[in-house]
């Protein structure tokens, strides 16, 4: 999986993906005047995560599938940012319940766990919670976002593609 962000991205947007492919331990691909196909190629089957705007700053992520389907999307605010540590080459972890924990959790290749608590040292974590999702590195939270809306697109629903939308 990689990410990218919405065309002609602020600076805002620009940090706030690398931060989070920093996080995710994805690669960040730097879209600029890409065209929705061209990133369709550039994906060579593999899903990706596009990061929208709202008035200049990183208000949404988009999860596509490997065939260019949008499958699900998610509207947030930004509540605070830490730099994230590199090197980092652990399988990363989600805690949580809730519809937007299940989501996340099918979406994000993350391994569920049932207990922070017993986590080793040095652990990533995103913990889903009703009104926040936390990024954390061991106790810090390197990233952390409030939920707005999310929502799951069916696989039947044709209009939802990239390659239709970009026509």
């Amino acid at each position: 999986m990689f990410i990218t962000s919405s065309r002609k991205p602020s600076a805002k947007t620009r940090t706030f993906c690398k931060k989070l492919s920093q996080f995710m331990t994805f690669r960040y691909v730097n879209r600029g005047k890409t065209g929705l196909r061209d990133l369709l190629d550039l994906a060579e089957g593999e899903a990706f995560l596009i990061v929208g705007e709202y008035h200049g700053n990183p208000g949404s992520l988009s999860f596509y599938g490997t065939e260019g389907k949008l499958s699900f999307s998610l509207r947030f605010s930004e509540i605070s940012s830490e730099k994230v540590s590199l090197g980092f080459s652990g399988k990363l972890k989600l805690f949580g319940r809730g519809e937007l924990a299940e989501l996340l959790a099918f979406y994000l290749p993350f391994d569920r766990v049932e207990d922070v608590s017993a986590l080793p040292a040095g652990f990533r974590v995103l913990i889903v919670e009703e009104n926040s999702l936390d990024f954390r590195e061991g106790n810090t939270s390197t990233l952390k976002l409030r939920p707005r809306s999310f929502k799951r697109y069916e696989e039947s629903d044709n209009s939802n593609t990239l390659l239709e939308k970009s026509r």
